[in-house]
């Protein structure tokens, strides 16, 4: 199968919402969130993450001091955002960690197929403006025993909060750089193509009501159903 080159790749990603005044703000907001559990979320999640490694949405990089080198034994770390790309590279050197960083949105990844052992996406999904091409571009880099570990934030199942969610989803998604608040994650992934298991749920104060709860989560493609099949927005 063909598949995006790097230059078809960065053009695209031009196109995706952000600035430097939103790169710069993405750690301080997410601040009280890393230090009230997140980062210690992140480094439970990538405890796992092992071979060839590709990381989509990596942001300003929070999650690169939580890979374990011996496990590793290469890193793509993908953000279409140019402002975030250069914070990315710039945390790569901080903890003296090796990494490509290429600047791709999820739903063009300009990979060969069955590249990588596993694929990390944290508070992405919840942006890509398309997460059934983004979730089945994923299925198909990854290796057929590849697994797609996950931490995202979902559609509250209680009631008030996910009506709320739903209210606020035009705001916050111009104020947040196109995050959908009520997307339904775990549901995109099991109907395009995708057995998951969940392994932590927070709901507590890590972040604002309108982004929670978070789940983390381990995926696997699922035989005989190509991921991204029959995916739809919810």
């Amino acid at each position: 199968m063909s598949h995006p080159s790097l230059q078809e790749a960065e053009a695209e990603a031009d196109r995706v919402p952000g600035s430097a005044l939103s790169a710069r703000l993405y750690d301080p907001i997410l601040w009280w969130g890393e230090r009230s559990g997140l980062s210690r979320s992140r480094e439970v999640l990538l405890a796992e993450a092992g071979g060839a490694v590709l990381e989509v949405g990596a942001g300003t990089g929070l999650n690169v001091r939580h890979y374990d080198r011996d496990l590793v034994e290469r890193l793509v770390l993908v953000e279409p955002d140019r402002h975030k790309a250069a914070i990315l590279r710039d945390r790569l050197g901080q903890v003296n960690l090796e990494g490509e960083v290429v600047r791709a949105p999820a739903s063009m990844l300009p990979f060969g197929d069955e590249v990588f052992d596993t694929a990390v996406v944290t508070l992405c999904f919840c942006t890509v403006p398309d997460p059934d091409e983004s979730m089945k571009e994923i299925g198909r880099v990854l290796k057929p025993d590849g697994v797609l570990l996950f931490m995202e934030h979902i559609r509250s199942d209680r009631s008030w909060l996910g009506a709320l969610q739903d209210r606020l989803r035009g705001l916050w998604e111009r104020v947040a750089d196109g995050c959908q608040c009520n997307r339904r994650t775990v549901e995109l992934l099991r109907s395009g193509g995708w057995d998951v298991d969940i392994t932590h749920v927070s709901d507590g104060a890590l972040m604002p009501p309108v982004a929670r709860p978070i789940v983390s989560g381990r995926a696997r493609k699922r035989q005989g159903l190509a991921p991204g099949n029959g995916a739809r927005e919810a």
